[in-house]
């Protein structure tokens, strides 16, 4: 692509909501798959080579968790990375004011099992996707911060009950996805 064609689909996902909206969803999408498949693909190879022994149920806790950290990844003043960027943030629809992390997390339940079904609805509403639906939730344009602010969120962040019950549905959502998965269990 050269730099004619790459400023103008900047205007287009700029100018336009619908793409805007689904860039950040495919940001975030990359994100998370940067942080999340180096470390899966590392252990893959301590555990072939010999260097580390787990058996298949660690494995599967393993790879579970590194998918709650992605369902959770608007947890930090209901931004995500790519939502920070890109100046946008999930609020509650009742309140208007930031989601909960519990809003949050059941949001982005759904992208484990649709998340192309996701795409196709974030470009038909910007502005609320299926798990939007479930958590009372919209993504609302915001101030674009820096990906830095994520660190001093994570400073801040205190231990709340809201943790404790996302903690809590994760590991029935994610035991339950385990017994669906073949060779998973």
């Amino acid at each position: 692509m050269n730099e004619t064609e790459y400023k103008e689909s900047s205007k287009l996902v700029e100018n336009n909501s619908r793409f805007r909206r689904v860039f950040s969803m495919l940001v975030d999408h990359i994100i998370m798959t940067i942080v999340i498949v180096p470390p899966m693909i590392i252990l893959m190879i301590l555990t072939t080579n010999g260097i580390l022994e787990i058996g298949n149920e660690t494995f599967s806790m393993v790879f579970f968790f590194m998918m709650f950290i992605y369902i959770n990844k608007d947890f930090l003043n209901a931004k995500s990375p790519a939502k920070r960027i890109l100046g946008y943030q999930v609020i509650n629809r009742k309140t208007e004011k930031p989601a909960s992390e519990l809003q949050c997390f059941v949001r982005n339940l759904t992208i484990a099992v649709a998340w192309p079904l996701e795409v196709i609805i974030g470009l038909i509403s910007p502005e609320r996707r299926i798990g939007d639906f479930l958590a009372n939730t919209k993504v609302v344009v915001s101030e674009k911060e820096k990906f830095k602010t994520i660190l001093t969120d994570l400073k801040n962040k205190t231990l709340k009950l809201n943790l404790i019950g996302i903690l809590i549905i994760g590991v029935i959502y994610f035991y339950g996805l385990s017994l669906l998965i073949p060779n998973m269990n």
